[in-house]
């Protein structure tokens, strides 16, 4: 009976997911706190391990160049590298140590507890309205809306995106190459060189600066991935794309 009932529940998620599209179901809002929470981690484990896969065709794209710092200015690998470089806000073309540390994955069990904890589990008005998951901010009304409790002198406008998916490669991209998450790119690097997990759950420290509330921001983060596991998350990505991908192994512990 446990057998049928757990078969059921999760034919029933595949189907809400097949359904949504690049929206949450409205259905999703009528779940019980557990499905809601099964129905999140499946829903954003696709969309950020789809991304990631970008990220590391452009990292092993750098890696194909072998450091070769003499490119033909009119071949298509110039070009690609050129177009990576503004990406990235490389300051020299042939920094490719710079490019490595920057053009890395997001761990996904840290992405979700940031995903969860910005959007309020996909509740937030900002991703319903805007699909807008982590939170980012723009000064350009274009392509904002108006916080309804945006203190009065401030100018910031909470960013639209054209889709969730649009939403997880802005915040990946910002991580990589924002300065202020440099602490976050050098923890990672070092567990690349050592030949370690890139783990969410450790990495979660370094984010004190994304949140106005500080060390109590990690500690929401850790307290999510902790409760629900997610570092199975990041360790089930790397069996997944090891083979296609062949990034630095690692040891999955």
């Amino acid at each position: 009976m446990k057998i049928t009932i757990r078969i059921t529940l999760l034919l029933s998620l595949f189907l809400l997911t097949l359904n949504a599209g690049d929206k949450f179901p409205k259905d999703y809002y009528k779940m019980s706190i557990s499905k809601k929470k099964e129905f999140f981690f499946n829903y954003f484990e696709e969309k950020i391990a789809r991304e990631n896969k970008l990220i590391l065709e452009e990292r092993n794209f750098i890696k194909s160049l072998n450091k070769n710092k003499n490119l033909d200015k009119n071949s298509n690998e110039y070009q690609k590298l050129k177009n990576i470089q503004k990406k990235y806000k490389i300051q020299k073309l042939y920094d490719y140590s710079k490019y490595l540390t920057k053009i890395d994955i997001i761990p996904p069990s840290m992405a979700i507890a940031q995903a969860a904890t910005e959007s309020g589990w996909g509740k937030s008005r900002f991703f319903k309205k805007a699909n807008n998951i982590f939170g980012h901010w723009t000064y350009n009304p274009k392509i904002g809306m108006k916080p309804l409790r945006r203190e009065e002198g401030k100018k910031h406008f909470i960013r639209i995106f054209p889709s969730l998916q649009a939403s997880i490669s802005a915040y990946m991209l910002n991580l990589n190459r924002n300065s202020t998450y440099k602490e976050f790119r050098i923890k990672r690097k070092k567990m690349r060189a050592s030949n370690k997990l890139i783990n969410g759950m450790k990495l979660s420290s370094t984010m004190e600066k994304y949140s106005g509330i500080g060390h109590d921001y990690i500690d929401i983060l850790e307290s999510i991935i902790r409760k629900n596991k997610l570092v199975v998350l990041d360790k089930n990505f790397y069996k997944k794309i090891n083979k296609k991908y062949k990034p630095a192994q690692v040891l999955v512990k």
